[in-house]
């Protein structure tokens, strides 16, 4: 009874151990896209303070500077949407990420008299509000000098702009660069445009603004002195509105937020699918034919192939290959000697000639069917020849 018992334990257990082996699989891809899953809940369900926000805390928000414009007695209001009254002459709009700007949203601000501050903007939005600057792609030096009679640069001295270069056209005389590239083209990491009563400034790095440079180089001084000229500054981080009736919109602007986590998620899942299906399938298991097919069957079947095919040239070389094999190995030839040190082994023991145990072995493609039965025949006889020899040499020697 024990015995018995633990018989079907361990059967139980083999059949527990071989569901799970089957199971594991699904199981893990499973657990991976849940994990996922949960990951991505729990990088966009709290909310992301920072990247320029003047209530971020984070080394890329900008809640020192924020702070700072308001110790030195500047109204900070930040705004996710403009509002034309709002930006009248006298105040300042810093523009964090211009791009994310509407068409209507670069109308609204084109046509108001605030003072304009540009962190990196795209085409569309130096081309509403600073026609004539533009983006030029080259590579940008260390930290420099202003040279430039802007006031805020000058206060500040080097600071940390490393981002972009512009370039002003010629139409554009009263323009101002600071912080000049090397380049034969004069571009510059900042540009202050005069544009009907108010100045409109490009500046190519959002590092000055942030929590985490701040405090080098004269980057609070620039920052200060640029977003403190006026004692009411509108802190814009545009969040782009529906579309209204005719407004065009781009294919980023029409996606949801956070869209990109979905792709992400099936490219995970796609990723443990594979290694689940790919995985080592183990040694190779040696099975028994389902069916023995006789040799002579298996070469009549391939000289049919050669038939079909006119392979004369592909039959000749099989038929020569066995010949020569054989016969080397009756007469004790070395492997790797070669088809040459058969026919000297041939002609030795049989006394036939050279000349014609080569032609033999080694001759042309017969031209047709029955050259190619002759060969066959005359490799048959060249066999038997070496064979009789072989015999009366050991009666003889007996």
């Amino acid at each position: 009874m024990i015995t018995g018992d633990l018989a079907r334990g361990d059967a139980a257990n083999g059949a527990f151990a071989a569901r799970a082996r089957r199971w594991r699989g699904p199981v893990l891809i499973v657990a991976l896209v849940l994990g996922a899953a949960l990951l991505v809940a729990v990088l966009t369900a709290a909310p992301r303070v920072g990247d320029l926000s003047p209530e971020g805390a984070s080394p890329d928000g900008a809640r020192a500077l924020a702070r700072l414009l308001e110790d030195q007695g500047v109204r900070v209001r930040a705004v996710d949407d403009l509002d034309p009254a709002t930006a009248a002459p006298g105040r300042t709009v810093f523009v964090a990420f211009p791009e994310r700007m509407s068409t209507r949203q670069r109308d609204a601000l084109a046509a108001s008299g605030a003072d304009v501050v540009l962190v990196r903007p795209d085409e569309r939005s130096l081309a509403a509000l600073a026609p004539g600057v533009r983006t030029e792609l080259i590579e940008l030096p260390e930290p420099t000098e202003p040279a430039c009679a802007l006031p805020a640069a000058v206060r500040a001295g080097p600071v940390d702009l490393a981002g972009a270069a512009y370039g002003v056209d010629p139409a554009v005389p009263a323009a101002v660069r600071c912080y000049p590239t090397d380049g034969p083209t004069g571009a510059a990491s900042l540009v202050g445009v005069p544009e009907r009563g108010r100045t409109v400034t490009v500046v190519g790095d959002a590092t000055p603004f942030t929590n985490d440079a701040l405090d080098e180089r004269g980057n609070a001084a620039l920052a200060l002195n640029l977003l403190g000229a006026h004692p009411e500054m509108l802190w814009y981080l545009p969040v782009p509105p529906p579309a209204e009736p005719g407004q065009e919109r781009s294919t980023s602007e029409l996606l949801p937020a956070g869209w990109i986590w979905g792709p992400l998620q099936l490219l995970v899942a796609g990723i443990a699918v594979a290694l689940w299906r790919g995985r080592r399938l183990g040694p190779v298991v040696t099975e028994d034919l389902p069916v023995v097919v006789p040799a002579g069957e298996t070469v009549r079947g391939r000289a049919r192939l050669y038939r079909r095919a006119g392979a004369r040239d592909r039959a000749a070389a099989a038929l020569r290959a066995e010949a020569v094999r054989e016969l080397a190995a009756r007469l004790g030839v070395p492997r790797g000697g070669g088809t040459a040190a058969v026919v000297d082994a041939v002609t030795a023991r049989t006394g036939r000639p050279p000349a014609d145990v080569a032609a033999l072995l080694e001759g042309p493609v017969p031209p047709d069917d029955p050259a190619l039965v002759a060969l066959a025949g005359d490799l048959d006889g060249l066999r038997r020849a070496v064979r009789d020899t072989a015999a009366d040499s050991s009666g003889g020697s007996a």
